[in-house]
Formats: structure tokens, C-alpha cells, sequence
């Protein structure tokens, strides 16, 4: 039979040719599959080798790779040396525990050190912190993981993502919601604490102070087992001269009180550690970047892992530079005996003298007693020189005439007024303890002073106000009278802040003057008003020594700098005086303000103020007493002050005491002249002068 071309396929051999046909194609695409694979390991061998060949040196350098940091040390603080060359704050030196931080240095880490550390030293633990506890607690590898277990967990369910730092932050929170960190131990956590306030390769003290024999020993026979842990030196102040220079000179921090608070985060700025000894109070702040002074530097080498593989020191130090002050330890320990032996009792709030220099400013004395009048307990309050603004009295009736010598309503040759009473419409009476009935009694400038007469200075500060005295009138002064005055007493620098080099100072307090207050004017001008502090009086007394210059004082007198392999001492600053004004009277009007003080002193006038205790004074001073009446504790109480100098000395002396309950009783007179005779026993031979 005859095929044709209707003859049906088979499909079994169709089929068949299809797979053959994709057999015969097969090698050609495991070819190309073979030779991309061939092309990609010939590639990444070539690379090896590069890499192996080429750059192994470096990443083998890279593995062994060191690092070099410089760590620094401590240097002692400078000293400080009053004015003839005495320590009156050193340092001592003594054993102390320091941590160096290393570069890898980990939280688990530490807590691991501290607590090994902690079976054999024991530190006070009165500042360890609720958040130290919460982070030695997590520090705990094992209760760290558990904690974010618990986290991640509760936060995942809530689909929420966190970073490290809000990880962290919720275990801080749990932790302290739960409580879980009360029972830690408190020492060990207080090293830890310290531990943790070192940043990397800083020295922080552990423990600086009182470190026993017992834990020095075990401490260095383990030293091996605690990186980082060092046995070194730390430095304390002494006061060789008497703890009282302390509340004068100021306080330093140690391992116990830390980094001031109000400070911490500027000091922690400037690379201090957390309890690193820092100046605390009055001239140790001040004065903080002088005396502490440039820290050793180590050239720290460590490897990659962290680990420190040597240290070299590349400089030793310095220690800082020292600071001497104007004053005299022995005049001012005398000075300071003195107002505490002679202090009366009663409501007596304290007592306060300075002595100065009037030409250079310089500060001989500043001492001060603070009396707790219920227990009768008293403190040395140097400062309450600076910082204790009390209404002083009738010394500053010598600035009152000089005002009213400048605005010419009364002449050097014409000085005479009557002591009377003072009756002002609206006011009360005023009249002078010696004339209390007010009888009219002319009087001159030289015997207002000697005798204290407030009438007659009322009078004259009227004039001043642009007002003449007339029984029974109102008052009538012009709008500015209160400031004219205020300004005659400013240019002596009452009212006004001094200047001096010591931080904390007031500047007074100012009454209204304005209403009810401008009657207050009368008693303005006899100085039972406004409040200045004993320090102003001795800067408004300087001004009448020293023949009308304005000064201001101060209490660092040069910077000095020790030398290597030298006990002597190289001075890099020295104090020079700083004229703040000056007061401008003629010859004449001077000598009547000088003649005055000079009675007050030395006078034989029946209602003389000076004292017998002044007037046995050799040589000779000139002063003005003072005395303010007040209210201490609901009771009248006095003021009683005093300021003098001797002519042509470099000397003046300011004194005041508060809430006496005697009225004239003469103890400012007898403390001052105890305090002028000891003047001149330490600190300059007396002049055979009279």
C-alpha cells in the first residue's frame, strides 16, 4: 500500500526526537556554566594571592597593631605662704588606691574588679548613688542578660524596635521599679562607682585617704589579679599655721564629697575625674588653675585586644604654682584670739576686724567670729568680712564733712554749728547722748567728731540736701538729696562693692528713700541707715591715711613657682595697688577731718568717745568711734564700731560687733587697741615716734 501524505504521526516517536534533541543541547550550556564557574575561581585565587602577597604585611601589622595614648597623673596643689614666708596650707602626702581605665575596658569588667577589690579595702560609701547601684547591678553578666531578655521580649510583643540606648534605659527603669539592686553590696559598688567616673586612661583615686597598712599589703600582693589597680600617692591639705586659715583660704573635694554639683559638668568638660581633688571654697576655687598645676603624662602602649603592653613616662609634672597672701599668720591668729577672748555675750551676733595696708591695699588681717547667741557657740567668719553687711554708726560722720566741704555749705574756717534737737515734722526728736535735752550748744566741726555729735551732723547733711535746719519745719530737701549724699559717701567707697580678690563679697544694703522712707535721711547722715561691711570701712579709713586715694584691698599679694632641685621659690606675679578714685579736699579741710580723728583718739574733751584703752596708744592713732542702735532677737541691741590709723604708718585698722546689749560700754575701743598693739608686735617694729 502506498503511503500518502495523510498518513498520522506517532507521537511516542515525536516525543522521542524532543528529547533528544534537548540531549544534544545539553553539553553547550554545561559549558558555559562551567566556564563562568572556572572564571570565578581563577578571579577570587587571584585576589587571595593579591591580598595574601601583596597586603599580607599589613593586615598581619594590623592584628599586632599597638596603640599609644598618654595617660596623666596627679601633681600635689599648690601652696600657699603668707606674707613673711610661712606654709599656712601645705601638702601631705599619703598611700592611695588608684584605677587607670583602659582603652577596652567594659562595665562587667569593672564590676568584676570591684568586687574582688572590695574583700580586701573598705571605703565610705555616704555618696554611693541609687543609679551606681542600678549600674553595678546590670553590670552582672548574667543578671544584664535576663534583664534584656525580659525587655526585648515585652517590647517585641508590642512590635516595637529598640536601639542599644533604649535597651539600656528600660533596664535601668525595670531595675529600679522592681528594686532589684537593694541588696547589692554597698562597698563593692561604691568602688565601682569610682571606677566608673575614670574616662579612658585617666587616674581616678579609689580611696586617697586612711588606707591601712593591712589593705596597702593585701592589695599589692594581688595586684595582678586587679587591671589598673595601682598603689600610689595622693595629697591632703595641712594647716600648719591652725585650722582657721581653712574658712579663709577655702576647701579642697576628695574622694568622699566628689566634684562639686553646681559645677560638675564644666569641671567633667575640663578633664577632671569625678573625685578628683578640686578647689572648693574662697581662694582654693579662685585660684583653682594656678594651684593645680600640670599632671604627669605616661606614654601608655596597648595592644589590639586593650590590653596595656608598657608604659614610659614621657613627663613628671608639675606641681601647681604657690600662692602668697598679704596677710601675716601670727597677727592674724592674734587677731583672730582676740575677738574671740574679748567677744561679750548676750545677743551678740559675732565680731569682725580687718587690718590694712592704706597705701597698697594689702590685707595684714582679716578675722572674724560668728556667735550663736542661744548656745554661745563661736566660728571663725573671716569672710563675714567680706560678707556681712551691718549698719555701722557714726564712723562714717568724717565722710559726711568732707561731702559737705565739697558742696560748700560750710567752710574749713567756719565750721561751727549748734548741737540741739531735731525736731522735723513727721519725725522723731533727734538729739546727741551728751545733750540729750537738746540745749542749743555751738560746737565745731574737730569737736562734732571728738564728741560724736548726730545733731550736728544731721544739720550738715540737710544743708547738703539743700535744706537749713529750722525747729518744727518739714522736711524740705531737694528730690536728689539722697543720692548727693550716697555719692559723698561712695567716693570712699561706702556702699560699694571693694573689689578684693576674694569671691562672695556684698555690696551693703540701701534702704528706700522714697515715701515714709525719706524721713530715713536724717539718720543716713549719722550712719544708722544703710549697712556696709567691716571691709569697706577699712578701704573709707585707708582713704583718710593715705591722703584721699580710693584703694582696693587685697589678699593675694604674689604667684610664685618652685624651681627643680631647689627649695627656692621664683616669683612669676606680684600684686600692684589699684587706685579705684580719689577724693578731692584742700589741705585745710583735710587737717580738720584729721584733727578730729585725732581728738577722738587722743582728746581730753569731757564727752571724748575715743577711751582710755585708745588713748593709751603709742604711738599715737587717729580714729572714729561708731555706734548704731539695732534689733537683735526682739531686744535693742548696739553696734559698736571703730576705725583707726596711725599717721604716716602703712596701717588701719576697721572693727565692728553687733547686737551688744551695752550701750557705750567702750569694748570696740579696748578690742582695738589689743589689736593695734599686736600689730605692732608681728608685724612691723614699733616707731620710736609719739
Amino acid at each position: 500500500m502506498k503511503m500518502g501524505s495523510n498518513m498520522q504521526r506517532n507521537p511516542y516517536l515525536e516525543d522521542r526526537d524532543k528529547k533528544n534533541n534537548a540531549s544534544a543541547n545539553l553539553p553547550a550550556r554545561l559549558n558555559i556554566l562551567l566556564g563562568i564557574a572556572l572564571t570565578l575561581m581563577i578571579a577570587l585565587i587571584v585576589q587571595l594571592a593579591f591580598l595574601t602577597i601583596k597586603q599580607g604585611a599589613y593586615y598581619q601589622s594590623e592584628v599586632n597593631r599597638n596603640d599609644e595614648t598618654i595617660e596623666k597623673g596627679n601633681t600635689p596643689r599648690g601652696m600657699f605662704y603668707d606674707a613673711t614666708g610661712r606654709v599656712i596650707v601645705g601638702n601631705k602626702a599619703q598611700a592611695a588606691v588608684t584605677f587607670t581605665r583602659g582603652t577596652s575596658v567594659t562595665s562587667s569588667t569593672m564590676r568584676g574588679i570591684a568586687t574582688k577589690l572590695s574583700k580586701f579595702m573598705t571605703i565610705d560609701t555616704k555618696r554611693l548613688s541609687e543609679r551606681s547601684k542600678v549600674d553595678f547591678y546590670l553590670a552582672n553578666k548574667s543578671n544584664n542578660e535576663k534583664i534584656t531578655k525580659i525587655i526585648t521580649k515585652k517590647y517585641k510583643n508590642d512590635k516595637l524596635s529598640l536601639t542599644t540606648e533604649q535597651i539600656n534605659m528600660y533596664e535601668v527603669r525595670y531595675v529600679q521599679k522592681h528594686d532589684l539592686a537593694k541588696n547589692v553590696d554597698q562597698n563593692a559598688a561604691m568602688i565601682f562607682q569610682r571606677m566608673s567616673g575614670a574616662y579612658t586612661l585617666s587616674t581616678t583615686f579609689i580611696k586617697e585617704s586612711d588606707v591601712t597598712n593591712t589593705e596597702l599589703a593585701e592589695i599589692g600582693e594581688r595586684l595582678s589579679e586587679f587591671p589598673g589597680i595601682k598603689l600610689g600617692t595622693s595629697w591632703s591639705r595641712q594647716y600648719p599655721e591652725g585650722n582657721e586659715f581653712k574658712t579663709l583660704v577655702g576647701t579642697v573635694t576628695n574622694e568622699a564629697t566628689g566634684l562639686p554639683e553646681d559645677r560638675l559638668h564644666t569641671l567633667l568638660a575640663q578633664g577632671y575625674s569625678q573625685n578628683e581633688p578640686v578647689g572648693n571654697s574662697s581662694l582654693e576655687k579662685d585660684y583653682e588653675s594656678i594651684l593645680k598645676g600640670s599632671a604627669s603624662q605616661t606614654l601608655v602602649t596597648t595592644g589590639s585586644g586593650g590590653q596595656i603592653k608598657s608604659s614610659q613616662i614621657k613627663y613628671n609634672g608639675q606641681a601647681g604654682d604657690n600662692v602668697k597672701l598679704t596677710i601675716n599668720a601670727r597677727f592674724q591668729s592674734a587677731v583672730q584670739k582676740i575677738l574671740e577672748d574679748n567677744l561679750p555675750g548676750g545677743d551678740v551676733e559675732g565680731a569682725y576686724a580687718t587690718v590694712i595696708n592704706p597705701y597698697t591695699g594689702g590685707i595684714y588681717a582679716m578675722a572674724g567670729v560668728d556667735r550663736n547667741h542661744e548656745t554661745g557657740q563661736k566660728t571663725a567668719d573671716p569672710l563675714g568680712n567680706i560678707n556681712h553687711a551691718i549698719v555701722m554708726g557714726s564712723v562714717i560722720k568724717p565722710a559726711v564733712l568732707a561731702t559737705g566741704f565739697q558742696k560748700g555749705v560750710i567752710s574749713q574756717n567756719n565750721t561751727v554749728l549748734n548741737d540741739q534737737a531735731i525736731k522735723i515734722q513727721g519725725t522723731p526728736a533727734i538729739t546727741s547722748y551728751w545733750n540729750q535735752a537738746g540745749t542749743p550748744t555751738p560746737i565745731d566741726a574737730e569737736t562734732a567728731l571728738e564728741r560724736s555729735s548726730n545733731t550736728y551732723f544731721v544739720q550738715l547733711g540737710m544743708k547738703i540736701g539743700g535744706q537749713t535746719y529750722s525747729p518744727g519745719s518739714a522736711l524740705g530737701l531737694r528730690p536728689d538729696a539722697f543720692q548727693t549724699l550716697r555719692n559723698g559717701l561712695g567716693q570712699f567707697g561706702l556702699g560699694t562693692k571693694t573689689g578684693v580678690d576674694i569671691d562672695g563679697e556684698t555690696a551693703g544694703y540701701r534702704g528706700a528713700t522714697t515715701g515714709e522712707a525719706q524721713g530715713k535721711y536724717l539718720y543716713e547722715t549719722f550712719g544708722q541707715y544703710d549697712s556696709y561691711t567691716t571691709l569697706q570701712l577699712a578701704r573709707y579709713v585707708s582713704v583718710i591715711a593715705n591722703g584721699g586715694y580710693l584703694v582696693a584691698p587685697h589678699i593675694v599679694g604674689a604667684l610664685t613657682q618652685g624651681q627643680p632641685n631647689s627649695d627656692k621659690q621664683k616669683t612669676v606675679w606680684t600684686a600692684t595697688p589699684k587706685v579705684q578714685g580719689q577724693v578731692k579736699l584742700d589741705a585745710g579741710e583735710w587737717d580738720t577731718i584729721e584733727n578730729g580723728m585725732n581728738r577722738v583718739a587722743n582728746g581730753s574733751d569731757a564727752w571724748n568717745t575715743g577711751g582710755a584703752d585708745m588713748h593709751k596708744l603709742i604711738p599715737k592713732v587717729h580714729a572714729k568711734t561708731g555706734t548704731a542702735e539695732t534689733v537683735t532677737n526682739g531686744n535693742q541691741t548696739y553696734t559698736e564700731s571703730m576705725v583707726a590709723y596711725t599717721p604716716g604708718q602703712p596701717f588701719a585698722i576697721a572693727m565692728a560687733i553687733p547686737g551688744m546689749n551695752n550701750y557705750l560700754d567702750g569694748t570696740n575701743g579696748k578690742i582695738s587697741a589689743k589689736i593695734i598693739d599686736a600689730y605692732w608686735q608681728y608685724v612691723e617694729a614699733k616707731p620710736n615716734s609719739k
